[in-house]
């Protein structure tokens, strides 16, 4: 993380000297024809089976035209491309396009290191934005420009071990709607003995992000200039979790050794990824189910995934190629096609009314519980400095659930959080 933020500060110093050879200076492609080839490249977060539908479409579109050759290159994890790209970017070599998960771009929008896609879509007139789901595109949106376009967005929800309910005298579709009632239930289906746990709960951030908001917390005010969460709604929120791991109705794990978990029907409840789906028909024995994860007093679940960025400091042509590679990627077929075969949302309308997409619903109502849940979706924090206040806020969440801190180190972690964003 020192790394992560000394990049950060370097920005920033070298934003404020006026040194970005990308800067507002420069002028952003026409929509010319190209003339002559161009090559370019999109760098990637998509490990394992996600990269493959990637690559076919880029190699589709190759094969598509003449003038514009596109080239897929996996960077690694989200932390990972984003520290890759930010060093590109500083060395004046950056690709012109790259995927970013949500809250990781903030630090190039906060010094002007992207291209705002609104004059690409002015002067086209064969793309249509007002086809992409609005909420979807609110998490490429900073301060009222839209920067990006969504690839592989997901909603977290709910999965219901419906085997364990069963065993345990209930009523599986009667999942909860409430904190309260998930706790109630959760003791229910508890045996530590086992070990078994009615919910596992964690810290990733779009977790605790959409949990701090069902209480009535906030991690930040709307312009993100304040840090909010060491308001009395997210420390009640972290004690709620407290009191169910304390009285081993919930676990609190992650990772790797969390999935094992679910998989081995430790679990009754997980708040786990849309594209989730996937793997539990891929690892696990029971009879699963989803619901929405929209607990709490406010209906509320962040936005997860990544959208798809143009980068300044790259020539006329090679944006333009992007714009056409971006509206082909985005495109309803391809909207369609990448859904099938990763398990993440369509952003657009279209698709979404689409026979297959329609189709995959009426099969297994699974896939569409988070499209339902939508309307109370919000975008990730928009911060430079999200990274790492985000691993200060986790660390300081594990400190009090497992080994017993009191809640208000957050006011301590809350007053480094607002130093740094000033």
């Amino acid at each position: 993380m020192k790394r992560y933020f000394l990049i950060v500060v370097v920005l920033s110093l070298i934003a404020s000297l006026g040194l970005w050879a990308g800067g507002k200076q420069e002028k952003q492609a026409s929509l010319k024809e190209l003339t002559k080839p161009v090559t370019i490249e999109i760098w990637y977060s998509l490990g394992a089976k996600y990269s493959a539908p990637l690559e076919k479409i880029i190699k589709d579109f190759n094969k598509s035209q003449t003038l514009i050759t596109v080239k897929g290159v996996y960077q690694g994890g989200y932390a990972t491309t984003q520290q890759k790209l930010l060093a590109a970017y500083i060395a004046g070599n950056p690709p012109v396009l790259s995927q970013l998960e949500q809250s990781l771009a903030g630090a190039f929008v906060a010094n002007d290191a992207l291209v705002p896609l609104e004059e690409f879509i002015k002067l086209d007139k064969s793309f249509d934005l007002n086809d992409f789901m609005k909420e979807m595109l609110q998490g490429a949106e900073f301060s009222g420009k839209l920067y990006g376009l969504p690839i592989n967005v997901s909603t977290p929800v709910l999965y219901i071990n419906r085997d364990l309910f069963r065993a345990k005298g209930l009523n599986p579709d009667n999942y909860p709607t409430t904190w309260e009632q998930a706790y109630e239930i959760s003791k229910k289906l508890s045996d530590p003995s086992k070990p078994v746990y009615g919910i596992r709960v964690y810290n990733s951030g779009w977790i605790i992000h959409s949990y701090f908001r069902q209480f009535g917390g906030r991690l930040f005010n709307d312009d993100y200039t304040k840090v909010l969460f060491d308001s009395k709604p997210v420390k009640d929120a972290i004690l709620f979790w407290k009191k169910m791991v304390d009285e081993k109705v919930a676990v609190y794990q992650g990772g790797k050794d969390g999935s094992a978990m679910d998989a081995a029907s430790q679990i009754g409840m997980v708040m786990r990824s849309t594209g989730s789906i996937q793997w539990f028909k891929d690892h696990v024995k029971f009879d699963f189910g989803v619901a929405p994860f929209t607990l709490g007093k406010v209906k509320a679940v962040s936005l997860g995934g990544g959208n798809v960025y143009m980068l300044k400091k790259t020539s006329p042509e090679q944006q333009r190629a992007a714009w056409e590679f971006l509206k082909y990627l985005t495109s309803k077929e391809n909207q369609i096609y990448w859904s099938l075969n990763t398990g993440y949302m369509v952003s657009r309308k279209s698709a979404f009314n689409s026979p297959e997409i329609q189709g995959i619903f009426k099969k297994d109502p699974r896939y569409r519980v988070t499209y339902d849940q939508l309307p109370y979706a919000f975008p990730r924090p928009k911060v430079a400095q999200w990274k790492e206040i985000e691993d200060m806020l986790r660390s300081a969440m594990t400190k009090i659930i497992m080994q017993g801190a009191s809640v208000d180190i957050l006011d301590e972690i809350a007053k480094k959080a607002q130093e740094l964003i000033e």
